[in-house]
């Protein structure tokens, strides 16, 4: 990990510092040929003046071999080997092919990947011919894929176009989907084009979803019509959802009055993610619109009921008042939700609110609070445990809580167990036993 703090400040300093240093005199690249071209790359370097005596000075890199072992002799005189890598860098900005051969003479292969992607982005193919030297090395894939990244970024059709030269897998289909992510990253519309003509596989399907995802956030008007026009299944489920998560972060209107263009049986995810942006601001009208949704599409029970839930975590008091309205799942789900909101609440203030519950409910909404509180403050947590009026529940959510407790205090939790008047002698007997089993399993002493 040491060479890569090494590298990475050291390209920082190069790329802020590199136009102060060296003059503006960079050589023309050569036209970016396949990989495999059998036509000799040009050779990008300028000829080394006649008659050069200070090879090493700043403003003159090597470009022939003569050059090149006294470049190589400066970097022993360097201060630092930061120092070392940092020149080696800036040859790589004029001239790759030369910094690679630099580079491998001097024992510094780290370089070789930010090399060839300097070399991919610049396109110098002269590059190329170093790199076929390297197909029967072990790195010869991660090599490749480091100048096929580079190349990406300013021209992915031809790295698209050389990768398919590759045989071998996993690496080419890892190589063809990284290359495509950064081109939808940039451009998104191109890279949809590009996918619409391949063979449909695995792969291309998931590079579908990725590209859509960028398209969504690039085009989001274009990108709507189109998933508009999408087939219904899984795949297009995930981008509506996308969609709407866009929609709505700029308009909640917009999003709603998309979502009425689409197919009755896919809108439940994005009629979700609506009622929960609204219920931010206002819950009530959250509520109405789910309703609304519910009678008019017969909306996906699991969807409303979550969303209903989730409306609880902003408006507790509101959705407790109107707990009956609802079936007891989903009351379930409503009074944990809102037991979480009031976890910041005092203990008059939570009784308060859960005053107007059933049994039933009100035990609910005890053992939800008494696991919260557990962490925090297992004495309080023991207390609300023993207002739970069902039996087993109330045994279950105290042996929860003193098991959380005897793990960082276990006499506090047995002097609490002993001091219970709800817990019959039996009942703390078997609790007692129930601690002293799992610490003993755990193999962990405790005061």
């Amino acid at each position: 990990m040491k060479w890569l703090f090494v590298v990475a400040i050291s390209w920082c300093i190069g790329f802020i510092s590199f136009p102060l240093i060296w003059p503006n005199d960079t050589p023309n690249t050569t036209e970016h040929r396949g990989l495999f071209s059998k036509t000799q790359p040009t050779n990008t370097s300028k000829s080394a003046s006649t008659g050069q005596s200070n090879i090493t000075s700043e403003n003159n890199l090597p470009h022939n071999t003569h050059d090149r072992e006294a470049f190589k002799a400066s970097l022993s005189n360097d201060e630092t080997p930061y120092m070392s890598i940092f020149r080696i860098m800036q040859l790589a900005e004029q001239d790759p092919l030369e910094a690679l051969l630099v580079a491998e003479e001097t024992q510094h292969e780290d370089l070789y990947g930010l090399i060839l992607e300097i070399a991919g982005k610049m396109q110098f193919s002269n590059v190329i011919s170093w790199l076929e030297q390297q197909k029967s090395t072990e790195q010869y894939e991660s090599l490749l894929d480091g100048y096929l990244r580079g190349l990406a970024s300013v021209n992915p059709q031809q790295a698209l176009s050389d990768v398919e030269l590759l045989t071998v897998e996993p690496m080419k289909s890892s190589i063809i989907m990284s290359i495509v992510d950064s081109w939808a990253n940039t451009d998104a519309i191109a890279a949809f084009e590009w996918l619409k003509q391949q063979t449909e596989t695995q792969s291309t399907l998931k590079m579908y979803l990725n590209t859509m995802y960028y398209y969504i956030e690039q085009s989001p008007n274009e990108a709507a019509n189109l998933i508009s026009s999408l087939p219904l299944n899984e795949s297009t489920n995930y981008l509506i959802t996308s969609m709407v998560y866009q929609l709505v972060e700029k308009n909640t209107q917009d999003a709603v009055d998309w979502l009425d263009t689409i197919a009755v049986e896919q809108r439940a995810s994005g009629i979700y993610i609506v009622s929960r942006k609204m219920a931010q601001t206002d819950p009530e009208a959250a509520l109405v619109f789910l309703n609304n949704q519910k009678q008019a599409y017969d909306l996906n029970l699991d969807y409303f009921n979550s969303a209903v839930a989730e409306i609880a975590s902003v408006e507790p008091n509101m959705m407790l008042a109107r707990i009956d309205n609802y079936e007891a799942n989903v009351q379930r789900d409503i009074i944990i939700n809102a037991s979480y909101a009031l976890a910041e609440h005092s203990e008059v203030d939570f009784l308060q609110v859960i005053n107007s519950l059933s049994d039933d409910n009100k035990d609910i909404a005890f053992r939800q609070r008494s696991a919260q509180l557990s962490q925090t403050d297992p004495q309080q947590a023991f207390n609300v445990a023993e207002r739970i009026n069902d039996t087993t529940i109330r045994l279950e959510s105290i042996a929860g809580t003193v098991n959380v407790w005897s793990g960082f205090d276990k006499r506090a939790a047995l002097t609490a167990i002993d001091n219970s008047t709800l817990l019959t002698a039996s009942q703390k007997a078997e609790i007692s036993s129930q601690i002293q089993l799992q610490l003993t399993s755990s193999n962990i002493i405790y005061p």
